[in-house]
């Protein structure tokens, strides 16, 4: 089994984690609400695969936030950037 190594898929699978915890979601329940297979929730939240955005939304909704709420989690991007050698795209200089 292969873990996923991204630090913010990694911290994004702790803060669903959190958010079913304090909810008091089975995991099992959000997959039907959600109308996906349990086994792709598990393997997201145990860190084994990066979801696509529509799983997140999809969710996120079952989970009963507004899929903003689901991204908003602590999280240094300035770090995460550096070390993923990300740059932030400047303006277009007018000629």
């Amino acid at each position: 089994m292969k873990y996923i190594e991204d630090k913010y898929f990694i911290a994004l699978a702790d803060h669903i984690k959190e958010i079913l915890e304090d909810k008091k979601i089975d995991v099992a329940d959000l997959a039907a609400a959600a109308n996906l297979d349990r086994r792709q929730v598990y393997r997201l939240i145990n860190k084994e695969n990066v979801p696509k955005l529509s799983t997140l939304i999809r969710i996120s909704l079952a989970a009963g936030i507004e899929p903003q709420q689901l991204f908003a989690l602590k999280f240094d991007f300035g770090a995460y950037m550096s070390e993923n050698n990300i740059l932030k795209v400047s303006k277009k200089k007018k000629k």
